[in-house]
């Protein structure tokens, strides 16, 4: 069992023109400021989507009046413009108010995998969910959603499952563990081991999904609504797919 957890050197909010969340780039300031930890947010220009805008015969659907116009890349770069200063003005907001160290990068390329190049293994990683450009999550009716973690007895899956602790105490949350089995002593025994590895107070509850992918754990939590989705990155290609696919923030551990 993993003891003396080392705390993470950076807290990373990884963000773009569909991912732009400032609820969630609070949300890891005070976490960063409670592991005293360096928050950094990576903006990524999504290579296809400038590529998609040189084309002649690229169109798009205004979602306000729903009449069809022609993509073009000068918008697209003034929205992109817009988004990455509102994010280092909100970055600048937070280091004035919870006195962290803040940092701010652009990158360019594919949004998870651009992310995950730029990490260490130390970093806890936000990807908040996709949604309207330049609109925050960050509601009220979303922060009453329970916390939910993969917790599979590993090593790593200790060390997500005490992040979501965290976070739950962050956002007086609930916290609901999924487990990759369903009846006798190994299920047992996984939430032994769970709630000794949280340390804290929270309110933990258990959700058998069997077997453990991308679509049964989507099931599990569309029945409870999810804050966040915490899950270990040594997961490789689950935790990718995990990132792409959910309606709700990801945290990786």
């Amino acid at each position: 069992m993993a003891e003396n957890t080392p705390i993470p050197e950076r807290v990373v909010v990884a963000l773009n023109l569909l991912r732009h969340d400032i609820g969630i780039l609070e949300l890891a300031a005070h976490l960063a400021a409670r592991k005293q930890a360096q928050l950094i947010a990576v903006y990524v220009e999504e290579t296809n989507l400038i590529h998609l805008a040189e084309l002649p015969f690229a169109m798009e659907i205004d979602r306000i009046c729903a009449a069809e116009r022609k993509v073009e890349l000068s918008r697209l770069m003034r929205a992109l413009r817009s988004s990455t200063e509102q994010i280092q003005e909100a970055l600048y907001r937070l280091n004035e108010r919870l006195r962290i160290d803040v940092s701010f990068r652009t990158v360019r390329g594919h949004f998870v995998s651009s992310v995950m190049s730029e990490i260490e293994q130390v970093d806890v990683v936000f990807l908040p969910k996709r949604t309207e450009a330049q609109r925050s999550i960050g509601s009220k009716k979303a922060a009453m959603y329970p916390i939910w973690v993969v917790f599979d007895g590993s090593e790593g899956a200790e060390r997500a499952l005490q992040m979501a602790a965290e976070l739950v105490e962050l956002e007086s949350s609930q916290l609901y563990v999924a487990l990759p089995t369903e009846t006798g002593i190994k299920l047992e025994t996984l939430k032994k081991q769970a709630l000794h590895c949280c340390t804290s107070r929270a309110d933990v509850r258990f959700v058998s999904v069997c077997p453990m992918d991308t679509q049964n754990l989507m099931r599990s939590m569309q029945r409870t609504g999810c804050r966040l989705l915490v899950v270990r990155r040594q997961d490789g290609d689950f935790s990718k797919a995990i990132s792409e696919a959910v309606a709700c923030p990801v945290v990786l551990v």
